[in-house]
């Protein structure tokens, strides 16, 4: 279960009393993600990271802004809670950076803008090299979510896989299959190509003619 915090709450002890809230009605057996979406001065976040430090955290997403990566491994040095990032970031040579600079404990590159599953897979392979863990952002639609479940399957370093259970046209209308999970596992496909089919009548109903 992932939740938002960050700017939108006004101050850190905001985000961290929902969050308590959070951990307290779902348990020590749920994991817990947190993502405050890149809204987080560096001291803001390892403000958070004090203030939540015990509640065990399966990441903190985003501390702060991307292109900061020292900030970013400012914040990860000052706590325990992993920190996962990646989804904005194009090419290996991002994640090469985020991994020599030890800003991160998760990459989660997202296929339909890190350079396509070619290079996802050689993000994978940078996570595995440094002991880093890797569970790809799969937002961007049913395409993108397919490519990443393969690349999740190839890649040593992955671990989990986020989906989806909200209302997500691209992702649930946009094909004919229905992905389903069952006892936290979602099976990966093995037809031919990604494994799914485009719905004809979405495309015709989402279609403008000029």
């Amino acid at each position: 279960l992932k939740m938002r915090v960050g700017a939108m709450d006004g101050a850190p002890h905001i985000s961290a009393a929902r969050v308590r809230a959070a951990r307290q009605a779902l348990g020590p057996e749920v994991d817990l993600m947190v993502d405050a979406h890149g809204t987080y001065t560096v001291a803001e976040a390892k403000r958070f990271i004090h203030l939540a430090g015990d509640l065990d955290l399966a990441w903190f997403e985003e501390p702060v802004i991307a292109d900061d990566k020292p900030g970013m491994a400012e914040v990860r040095a000052c706590g325990s809670i992993p920190i996962a990032t990646g989804e904005s970031e194009a090419t290996r040579y991002a994640f090469r950076d985020l991994a020599v600079l030890k800003s991160a404990d998760i990459f989660q590159p997202d296929p339909a803008f890190c350079g396509g599953i070619s290079e996802a897979m050689k993000i994978g392979t940078i996570a595995s090299a440094f002991n880093l863990r890797f569970a790809p952002h799969l937002w961007a639609g049913a395409p993108c979510f397919f490519a990443g479940l393969h690349v999740c399957a190839a890649s040593p370093a992955s671990f989990t896989v986020e989906y989806s259970l909200g209302a997500n046209p691209m992702i649930h209308d946009l094909i004919e299959e229905t992905v389903e999970a069952k006892d936290g596992m979602v099976a990966i496909p093995d037809r031919p190509g990604l494994g799914f089919t485009i719905s004809e009548r979405f495309l015709e109903a989402h279609a403008q003619h000029g």
